[in-house]
């Protein structure tokens, strides 16, 4: 596949918003099991040889709480917008501090630009103001920036490219 077609095909950064829909009682008793899975497992794996059922069946427990962690939460997509759209959102929340990169209201516009979903804008609207804590708007708004930022890949080693001077 050559340059052009590989780039051509790059789609805009996402990632996965996690939207807590269970209780949060209900979360801790399913990651506290979780836990006791995963440390049950681990002394298994000591313990135990490859093959055997108890190893067998304290995997599949780690894997029934982990499907009852992830059922307590709605996975939802934030795309980044495309460069345009980004800074026509930027252009229309102009920051008001000279030190500011933008405005009031600019990381709800950024969120609601790029969440992926069957809901409709006002329904994420009330979503937002309704059903989420101030800290959860907060987390889902710092999402869809690190989704739109555009930086380098923190997952990019140290010196795995040379600086160019």
């Amino acid at each position: 596949m050559s340059l052009r077609e590989r780039l051509q095909r790059r789609a805009l950064p996402s990632d996965v918003w996690w939207v807590r829909i269970d209780p949060l009682e209900v979360v801790s008793k399913a990651k506290e099991a979780l836990e006791e899975a995963e440390d049950a497992l681990r002394v298994v794996q000591v313990t135990a040889e490859e093959g055997t059922s108890e190893l067998a069946a304290a995997t599949e427990r780690v894997e029934r709480a982990r499907t009852a962690v992830a059922a307590c939460y709605e996975q939802v997509t934030v795309l980044a917008l495309d460069p345009a759209e980004y800074e026509a959102l930027l252009t229309e929340h102009p920051p008001r501090e000279e030190r500011a990169a933008w405005g009031p209201g600019f990381g709800r516009a950024l969120l609601l630009a790029g969440v992926q979903g069957d809901l409709a804008r006002e329904e994420w609207v009330v979503f937002l103001d309704s059903k989420l804590s101030h800290g959860e708007r907060v987390e889902a708004y710092n999402l869809a920036l690190a989704v739109n930022v555009r930086v380098l890949d923190p997952g990019i080693p140290k010196g795995w490219m040379p600086t160019l001077s």
